[in-house]
């Protein structure tokens, strides 16, 4: 499976440097961002010439910063000529267990569907956490974490 990791600016560049340097080298794994000086047409062109990287058979799953943003909106274009998978709104923890799934040979599809179910535990209220577990008198030290 070909990953494609499609920001605004740096972003998709930060988060596959980021999982390389918690899971190790990837392979078949992209990242291309849009810059105020390109256009949608730049943008389109630049990840066009990553799916055409992809060998006959080999999934795609594409991954975007924001809904409704250039990039997605890019990549939904090219989903009418390309037979991808899109998830938006991507963020480190996810793309970790993305990944993770993809080392143990889950399809796209299962991969869509499973982070899902996953993204809503992928963001905490940390003061509402602490609070929490300072009411329940559960011993913390918050230097732990």
């Amino acid at each position: 499976m070909r990953i494609v990791l499609v920001s605004h600016g740096s972003f998709s560049k930060g988060l596959y440097e980021t999982m390389e340097m918690v899971l190790g080298p990837q392979e078949n794994m992209a990242y291309i961002g849009l810059y105020p000086h390109q256009g949608i047409d730049e943008l389109k062109a630049n990840i066009e010439a990553e799916f055409k990287k992809a060998e006959p058979g080999e999934e795609i799953l594409v991954l975007t910063d924001l809904f409704y943003g250039s990039p997605f909106n890019a990549v939904v274009q090219l989903m009418s000529k390309w037979d991808v998978y899109h998830l938006t709104g991507i963020n480190v923890p996810l793309l970790m267990e993305i990944l993770l799934m993809r080392g143990n040979g889950k399809s796209a599809s299962e991969i869509c569907d499973e982070t899902l179910k996953l993204a809503t535990n992928t963001v905490s209220d940390v003061r509402k956490y602490l609070a929490d577990l300072k009411k329940a008198d559960v011993p913390s030290d918050e230097d732990d974490f």
